[in-house]
């Protein structure tokens, strides 16, 4: 974070404060106002979506940044991106509770990504007399993308360590989606930039409009597929109440099964399907279970994986993934609870093959030697605090 926040300060102290200058005041202003207005509107956007309580919010400040550069130039692109993101970040630290070192983050990373941006056009395009030509076009996309760019290795790097995901998993999710993200962006820079070189500051409220529309879209979707996630856990903790002997054997499949299914190197929407599946894997008897999640709307797809978690490899090479997961881990989490962790894995290693999915074992335990590894560097970190 230290290497991050000097980075960022050199940057700003690189470009100067030109909206100081009394031509560009007024219309930094107004820029800002809105921007920052925009930037407090936020569109959430999961991490991974069976995580409902993790997530990215995104917003319409990050085309008008990218319009403000082509427009009026880098140095206050870069100004306006920091401002913005301070002013929004610290009133959601008493909105929602955030905490106030994640506003630092944040605008450290947006001052990063608005001077990437803003640097490359520059060496690229000359500053366009009008927006309706290719010249217009190429240079937004272009600063679109080295700001999404930027922005995804520096959000990635930040989601890794606060979240404990890892950086190679979260990162190649990033890129991945930087298309999808890049698309919608596109033509709501390209409105902005029109706007701002036809009518200055006021022409963001066209902007805004189609962008409230869109947030609403976001919304209601976002509350759908938690109502639909909330379902999901009802079911599945349902029957664990209803079998208390488990003894908290549901949470351990559910824990196990998101970190393996990510060290497998699935997209998110098979670990989606891996944390659904788990969830629902003791619903009633196998097939009862099975027969249940066909009939419910939108969990069809898991019904094979929950009628087959007690599939054996040798038999079935060809069931779902997902299936052969959650077998490997329950058999290994029943071993290492009534005996040893040690005992688990080579039970797993013997079976790997035959009664188990070779890769499945494989992801699995190293998943386990991470967990040992981590807990030693934590034990080794305590042990220093008190020499």
């Amino acid at each position: 974070m230290l290497v991050l926040g000097a980075a960022a300060i050199a940057v700003l102290m690189h470009a100067g404060a030109p909206f100081a200058q009394a031509q560009f005041f007024a219309s930094f202003a107004g820029v800002a106002l809105l921007a920052a207005a925009a930037e407090l509107l936020l569109i959430r956007y999961p991490l991974r979506p069976e995580y409902s309580d993790r997530g990215i919010w995104l917003s319409v400040s990050t085309p008008i940044v990218i319009a403000v550069i082509l427009v009026y130039g880098w140095q206050f692109g870069v100004w306006l991106d920091a401002l913005i993101t301070l002013l929004a970040g610290t009133v959601t630290v008493y909105l929602r509770s955030t905490r106030l070192r994640w506003v630092a983050v944040n605008t450290f990373q947006s001052i990063l990504s608005a001077w990437a941006a803003g640097i490359a056009t520059a060496m690229v395009f000359e500053t366009p007399s009008s927006v309706w030509n290719l010249q217009s076009v190429n240079a937004l996309g272009l600063g679109l993308l080295v700001y999404m760019l930027v922005n995804g290795v520096l959000v990635s790097m930040t989601v890794a360590l606060a979240e404990g995901v890892r950086l190679r998993w979260v990162l190649a999710q990033t890129l991945l989606s930087l298309p999808r993200d890049i698309v919608p962006m596109t033509p709501i820079a390209f409105l902005a930039m029109a706007t701002l070189h036809a009518y200055g500051a006021v022409g963001l409220l066209g902007v805004l409009a189609p962008y409230l529309a869109l947030r609403q879209a976001f919304v209601l979707a976002a509350r759908q597929q938690e109502l639909y996630h909330q379902t999901i856990r009802s079911l599945g903790f349902l029957v664990q109440r209803a079998h208390p002997y488990t003894g908290g054997h549901l949470q351990r499949v559910l824990l196990w099964a998101r970190r393996v299914a990510e060290r497998l190197g699935l997209l998110p929407e098979r670990c989606e399907l891996v944390y659904e599946a788990a969830l629902l894997h003791n619903l009633g008897k196998t097939e009862i279970g099975a027969s249940i999640t066909e009939q419910i709307p939108g969990l069809w797809h898991v019904a094979p994986i929950v009628r087959l978690h007690h599939v054996v490899y040798s038999k079935q090479p060809d069931a779902p993934l997902a299936a052969h997961l959650i077998s490997a881990l329950e058999d290994w989490i029943r071993i290492a609870k009534s005996a040893d962790a040690d005992t688990a894995s080579s039970v797993l290693k013997q079976g790997a093959g035959a009664r188990y999915h070779p890769v499945v074992v494989q992801a699995i335990l190293s998943e386990v030697q991470q967990r040992a590894l981590n807990s030693v560097q934590v034990l080794t970190r305590s042990a220093a605090l008190w020499l």
